[in-house]
């Protein structure tokens, strides 16, 4: 600090002791105004890393790591211009003239700091430039269901393509009735690689909204789908005009193909901004009314499945078990279910998920029968709206439980993608769920149900869910007669807006008394100022970019609500009642990314138990978030500049669930920030889950399965931290990856008998950490590990306990275990299985003294790829495996003997062997010529040409039931004993020789490789070689055999003889 004070009075070069005290009076004084000037040119900063974040949703710059430079270096500045506010407070009241050198000094940094950020600003705006429009996606892929069984819908789509290379016709219109298969159609149809060939861009477009409405969605809502498919530019298009225009420049040079699912009227596509048969573009468009037609158009009509299809659609939705095969009381049930579907796809899904929902092993004519009565007691078919009444009829007949959770995934706007976990907690949140630790699973179980029901369906990913836009239709007139008033679901703008020319009061007054309300797509003009909504307990409010700022008192009168769902709309802020959501337990911010900052008063809302602010402007959490002690779930979105400012997560001490969403396409930066997190988040002692998400890669960092805890570890020194700060690995069953992602699993075999698994991939094997963790697993897998050349005393020490063990890729280790000083300790005491794979230089398993006891309960060993083996069992080592049952090499090139044992070693060692395989060995010559074989069951050998005889002789290997050979290879072995060969040819299983469909060849023709007994080899010498393929297996296979035998032509015959394929 003095010299820091000697060196600030100082005059500088050439400069008077008076300049000096004048320079740095002068800087004190100044200190307010460069203050002032620093504050301005910092918040131009912001506004330009604001601007430039966000015009990154729909540009992409020509120098991104440059751009990710620069966000970085601002977010440096932040810290640093934090650093300076809090101490210009400390200042800012102080003396300008005896406390004149700290103002001085800080006045210069201040005024620095405005030279740096000035340079920022500039290079900030100098990238913009740089931003370009970002090319949209040639075909955006759907889920389609395969229709490829199905003639009548293939037709449809076939007749389609065709129609598509007609030049003549400009349009297609599909024309069916409700749930016919229109839409599954047009699915596949934008899925087809042949029109992937033929046009640039494949756009879809959803044409109506709500199923209950006669009308198709607005102009403007149509052109923002496009609009956001083809990431067109419409900055300063402020009406529909001009947005058509923006939408028809964008495809006026390029060969589209349109796809308009469910058209209800006639539909403007100039208006639309869509430019009409530009470079052989074509639309085709689905619906139900006959009068919705296009210019230049065919027709073509989605008819219903005969009954055959019915049949297999039914067939293959149910998985019809065998079992009914054998009942044909049950399959005339079925048959007759189909049949009161009158070819009606949805009806016929609807039917297999009622056969389906009886108990699997519930195979009774009752049950079956109950079933059927429940179809026949659907509504006539001959109404008006079957399908309607048909779909209140299954919704009615849903239980007390699973009712309220159907009706409720009904206020989600149709075709929406509805999060797994997010309905889940919403379930939970009504307190549809039992209110304990298997809520979620109770959650599970019922939406396994609805999916059964096809209530709902699979969405596009497996964390998603859909509702077909009649089921939901059906759900909603349900929800309106069982909730009377209580429900106002408006999901979709119409041409009268719902209050469009209501007054204010009775506008409010709609809001009153209601329990659900989801509002989505600018449904309304404005949101009322302070809504009487004392019973609301779920509010949706989604996409709505008409509303920027919701009234300070909307939610005053809410004090019911639990779920609050703001998804993508454009709010700023969030306005100061919130804090009377006292019950609040779910609140979605995701996708709002107008909103910049949390509202200190969140911390009031004690309820809270799921924070959604991915995708938000949110950049930073207030200190506030930590009294929100019920927190459990929270899912956030990084940036390189917000990225330390959310230091408060790691403080939620009550916190199960993390999700952080990462914005860079930096990897090296995504990869320091996840290992940064993870050191903070093993302070969480209720973390039960823990997901990584970025660059379209979701890392699994702490799982919990069926009561397995998972952790993924970049290094060691994470490790560490887990064990210092939290106590599951103590008595859990847990599974740790060091350096490996959880997705590459276990890749030991049998993994399923351990409970307790370490794979350590990389690394430092000699870590007292790893050791400390090794001494608890059952299971260890060590993997590409390039440093050590054996396993240390200290790792094999702490081994005692693992049952099973992989050593892979080791490319410097010679051997497994060597240099152990343990000399009185039996080592690998426990193990039962290892494995050796890959091992580039190990030349040996063991090397030097073999203590007694160890590997005592080895059962399983497994050689594989390693090249630089001569031979794989010593004396030394025989002798402890009493209990090996088991012994396997493979690729093994230099290998020369499996067994080598000296004159002093018993015949009778590994008594307990029962299976040996040895393929691919080009230097083999000898098994074992000392050990007696007694307990030897499965023999295989393969590609081992220079092995020429079998170790066995008149009294060795008399347990042999099997052994798998090539046929050419065994006709050529030695024998010293010709009565040994004619013993064990009775136990062979031949594979074919090397000669394929010549003349006298004891293979089949066609040249496949064939695997056959002893018995048939003969019969195949006496084959005419001019007999067809065909007629050659029928008379092999087919001919003789005894009932009950499995065949693998039982297109030939039936029964069939017993072989290997």
């Amino acid at each position: 600090m003095a010299e820091e004070v000697i060196t600030e009075v100082l005059p500088k070069a050439g400069e008077t002791v008076w300049d000096s005290f004048q320079r740095i009076t002068h800087a004190s004084i100044c200190m307010d105004d460069n203050h002032s000037r620093f504050e301005t040119k910092m918040k131009t900063l912001c506004a330009v890393r604001d601007d430039l974040k966000d015009r990154t949703l729909k540009y992409k710059s020509t120098k991104n790591r440059t751009m990710e430079d620069w966000f970085h270096r601002v977010m440096a500045v932040e810290k640093v211009v934090e650093g300076l506010e809090s101490r210009f407070t400390e200042k800012q009241e102080t003396s300008t003239w005896i406390h004149v050198l700290p103002r001085s000094k800080l006045s210069k940094q201040m005024a620095s700091m405005c030279l740096e950020i000035d340079e920022l600003v500039m290079e900030g705006n100098q990238l913009g430039d740089t931003l370009v429009h970002k090319v949209a996606d040639h075909v955006v892929k759907v889920t389609a269901p395969d229709i490829s069984y199905l003639p009548t819908l293939q037709r449809v789509l076939d007749s389609i393509l065709q129609d598509l290379s007609n030049d003549d016709l400009k349009a297609v219109r599909v024309i069916g009735m409700l749930g016919a298969g229109k839409t599954t159609i047009l699915q596949n149809l934008n899925n087809h690689e042949k029109v992937a060939s033929m046009y640039e861009r494949v756009i879809w477009l959803t044409v109506s909204g709500e199923e209950n409405n006669k009308e198709n969605l607005s102009i403007e809502m149509l052109q923002h789908v496009i609009v956001e498919r083809l990431i067109v530019d419409t900055e300063g298009a402020t009406d529909v005009y001009n947005v058509a225009r923006r939408i028809n420049k964008e495809l006026a040079g390029v060969k589209y193909l349109l796809l308009l699912d469910d058209v209800k009227a006639e539909l403007d596509l100039e208006a639309i901004g869509v430019p009409e048969g530009a470079k052989g573009s074509k639309i085709v468009m689905t619906t139900k009314y006959r009068h919705v037609r296009l210019p230049s158009c065919s027709s073509i009509e989605v008819k219903k499945l005969s009954q055959s299809e019915s049949w297999n659609m039914f067939h293959r939705l149910l998985f019809l078990p065998n079992d009914v095969k054998n009942k044909p009381q049950l399959e005339r049930m079925a048959h007759k279910a189909v049949s009161l579907c009158g070819g009606h796809p949805l009806m016929i899904k609807m039917a297999a998920r009622i056969f389906k929902s009886i108990e699997k092993h519930d195979l009774s004519e009752i049950s079956w029968s109950d079933a059927l009565q429940t179809l026949r007691r659907w509504p006539e078919k001959g109404n008006n709206e079957p399908m309607k009444d048909l779909l209140k009829f299954c919704c009615d007949h849903l239980d007390h439980e699973h009712k309220p959770c159907f009706l409720y995934s009904a206020l989600y706007p149709e075709d929406t993608e509805i999060s797994t976990d997010g309905l889940l907690e919403c379930w939970e949140a009504e307190n549809f769920l039992k209110s304990n630790d298997d809520a979620k699973i109770g959650g599970r179980n019922i939406l396994r149900h609805l999916k059964n029901l096809i209530l709902v369906e699979e969405g596009a990913t497996a964390r998603h869910v859909r509702m077909h836009k009649l089921i939901r239709a059906a759900a909603l007139n349900l929800l309106y007669e069982d909730r009377k008033d209580r429900c106002l679901v408006k999901t979709s703008e119409s041409p009268q807006k719902l209050n469009g020319a209501i007054p204010k009061r009775q506008c409010v007054d709609l809001w009153t008394d209601k329990e659900w309300i989801s509002l989505a797509n600018n449904s309304l003009d404005k949101l009322p100022d302070a809504p009487r909504s004392d019973q609301l307990s779920t509010l949706f409010v989604q996409k709505y970019t008409k509303n920027k700022k919701i009234p300070d008192s909307f939610f005053q009168h809410m004090p019911r609500l639990l779920v609050l769902d703001l998804y993508m709309t454009e709010i700023m802020t969030l306005p100061p009642s919130i804090y009377r959501l006292a019950n609040l337990k779910v609140l979605y911010l995701n996708g709002c990314n107008v909103l910049k900052e949390l509202p200190v008063y969140i911390g009031q809302l004690k309820s809270l138990e799921v924070l959604d602010i991915r995708g938000s402007g949110v950049g930073k959490l207030p200190h506030q978030v930590i009294g929100l002690t019920r927190m459990r779930r929270l899912l956030v979105s990084f940036t390189m500049s917000t990225q330390d400012n959310y230091d408060v997560i790691f403080k939620l001490s009550g916190l199960e669930e993390l999700i952080i969403d990462v914005d860079s396409e930096m990897e090296d930066w995504c990869n320091t920030l996840l290992e940064d997190v993870i050191e903070k988040v093993s302070s969480l002692q209720k973390l039960n889950s823990f997901q990584f998400r970025f660059n379209n890669m979701v890392i699994d960092v702490i799982q919990v399965v069926d009561d397995t805890l998972k952790i993924y570890l970049p290094k060691e020194r994470h490790l560490r931290s887990f064990l210092e700060k939290r106590k599951d690995l103590e008595t859990n069953s847990f599974q740790v990856y060091v350096g490996c992602y959880m997705s590459c699993g276990p890749e030991i075999p049998e993994f399923y008998r351990y409970d307790r698994y370490l794979k350590y991939y990389n690394g430092m094997v000699k870590n007292e950490v790893i050791n400390s963790v090794l001494s608890k697993v059952h299971a260890f897998e060590l993997i590409n590990h390039n440093d050590i050349e054996y396993l240390s005393s200290n790792v094999i020490e702490s081994m005692d306990y693992v049952q099973g063990c992989l050593i892979q890729s080791c490319n410097n280790m010679t051997t497994i275990v060597g240099g152990c000083d343990l000399k009185n300790k039996s080592l690998f005491p426990n193990l039962e299985r290892l494995d050796a794979n890959n091992m580039l230089k190990l030349e040996r398993i063991w090397e030097g003294h073999v203590q007694v006891g160890s590997l005592s309960k080895l059962k399983t060993l497994v050689i594989c790829k390693c090249p630089m083996m001569t031979m794989i069992l010593c004396d030394a080592i025989v002798e402890q495996l009493q209990v090996l049952e088991c012994l396997e090499v493979q690729d093994c090139c230099r290998v020369e003997e499996i067994v080598v044992c000296s004159q002093n070693v018993s015949p009778y060692v590994m008594p307990k062997l029962r299976t040996l395989i040895l393929c691919n060995m080009p230097s083999l010559r000898k098994i074992s010529t000392r050990l007696d074989w007694t307990s030897l069951e499965s023999l295989k050998i393969e590609d081992c040409p220079t092995l020429k005889e079998l170790p066995f002789d008149r009294n060795s290997a008399m347990g042999i039931q099997s052994i798998e050979v090539n046929v050419d290879w065994w006709e050529a072995l030695q024998w010293s004993d010709s009565n040994v060969k004619n013993r064990l040819v009775s136990c062979c299983v031949f594979r074919g020789g090397t000669t394929r469909g010549s003349r006298g060849s004891t293979d089949p023709p066609g040249g496949e490789t064939m695997y056959y007994s002893a018995s048939q080899s003969a019969r195949w010498k006496k084959l005419s070689c001019v007999l067809t393929p065909l007629d050659w297996i029928k008379q092999l296979f087919c001919a003789e055999h005894t009932e009950g035998d499995h065949c693998f032509y039982p297109g030939l015959c039936n029964p069939a003889p017993k072989f290997i394929k």
